[in-house]
C-alpha cells in the first residue's frame, strides 16, 4: 500500500498526487492524507484509494498533528509513505518524526520560499530514499534536499488521460469565444481573476463567453458568468480561447502546451513562490 501524505490548502495535491500516481505506475491501494476532502476533488483516482483527514482540531497543531500520524501509520500496512511538496510536512510536524522501518519513504520537491518555510524546522528532515525533484528548485532548497536523500531525480509529471468532458454546446453560437477563469480560492482571489478577464475584454473590445471552473461560487459573482466545478479542469483548455489562472505548480505546468492563451496572475502564498514560477514563465516567453 503506497501512503500519500498530502495536507495543504486548494487542489494542487490531489493533482499533483492523481499525476504522480500515473507516472509511476503505483498500482494497489492508496491512501491520502489531506487537510480536508472536496466534493469532486477525488474524481480520476482509482476504486482503492481511501482518503483520512485529521480532525480539524489537530489540523494546525503540529503536535497533535504528529501523534495523529503515528496512530494513523500503525493501522496501515505501507509499502512506501510518499511526502508531497513540505518535506518536514506543513508544520514541521515530520521533523525527527518515527517513520515506521523497512518502509521506502519518497518525497515530491516543487518550488518552496525555503527561508519561509525553514522556520518551520525544529529538528532534521527525514531521511528519503529519493526525492523528485518536479520543478527547478532554488539553490537553497536543493542544497537542503540534497543532504537528506539518498538520491535525487527529475521528474516530469504525466496526468492521465481525461475522461469524458462536459464540454459545452458552441454550435449555435460558435463566434463567442470562450474565456475561461479556473482557480479553487479563496473568493477574493477568484474575484480578481475575473476582474483581470472583464478589463482585458473591455480594452480589446471582446465579448466572450466567461465560465468559471472553481470549487468556489462566489456570492458576488455576476449574473453573465457562468459556474461549474469541474475537476480536473484540464480536458476544458482545448476547448477555451483564452484562460486565466493563478500561478500554481499544477495550472502552470497543465498550461505549458496553451501558453499562447493562456493570462496568469502570481498569488501570494506563506510557502509557494508563485512570483517566482510567474517570472520563470515570463522569460520562457521571450
Amino acid at each position: 500500500m503506497t501512503f500519500i501524505y498530502a495536507l495543504g490548502g486548494g487542489l494542487g495535491h490531489y493533482t499533483r498526487a492523481r499525476a504522480l500516481i500515473n507516472t509511476l505506475n503505483i498500482c494497489g491501494p492508496v491512501t491520502l492524507v489531506v487537510t480536508q476532502p472536496t466534493c469532486g476533488s477525488l474524481a480520476g483516482f482509482g476504486p482503492e484509494l481511501q482518503v483520512l483527514s485529521p480532525p480539524k482540531a489537530m489540523a494546525m497543531n503540529p503536535a497533535l498533528l504528529r501523534q495523529w500520524l503515528m496512530q494513523s501509520l500503525k493501522q496501515q500496512l505501507c509499502r512506501q509513505i510518499v511526502v508531497d511538496a513540505f518535506p518536514a510536512g506543513l508544520f514541521g510536524e515530520l521533523c525527527d518524526f518515527p517513520f515506521p522501518e523497512g518502509v521506502e519513504l519518497l518525497h515530491v520537491a516543487r518550488l518552496l520560499r525555503w527561508s519561509k518555510y525553514q522556520k518551520v524546522l525544529q529538528g532534521r528532515l527525514p531521511a528519503y530514499h529519493c526525492t523528485y525533484v518536479v520543478e527547478a528548485l532554488t539553490a537553497v532548497h536543493h542544497q537542503a534536499l540534497a543532504g537528506c536523500s539518498q538520491t535525487m531525480l527529475e521528474l516530469t509529471l504525466q496526468d492521465p488521460l481525461p475522461g469524458p468532458t462536459m464540454a459545452i454546446d458552441r454550435r449555435d453560437n460558435t463566434e463567442t469565444p470562450l474565456w475561461l477563469i479556473v482557480h479553487s480560492g479563496p473568493e477574493d482571489e477568484i474575484l480578481a481573476l475575473l476582474a483581470l478577464a472583464g478589463s482585458m475584454a473591455e480594452e480589446e473590445g471582446l465579448q466572450p463567453k466567461r465560465l468559471l471552473l472553481s470549487p468556489v461560487r462566489p456570492a458576488q459573482l455576476p449574473s453573465d458568468i457562468d459556474h461549474i466545478h469541474a475537476w480536473p479542469a484540464q480536458p476544458w483548455f482545448e476547448l477555451a480561447d483564452r484562460i486565466f489562472t493563478a500561478c500554481g505548480f499544477n495550472s502552470m505546468r497543465q498550461l505549458l502546451p496553451y501558453r499562447h492563451k493562456h493570462v496568469f496572475m502570481p498569488m501570494e502564498r506563506r510557502f509557494d513562490d508563485q512570483f517566482l514560477r510567474a517570472a520563470r514563465a515570463r522569460e520562457c516567453s521571450t
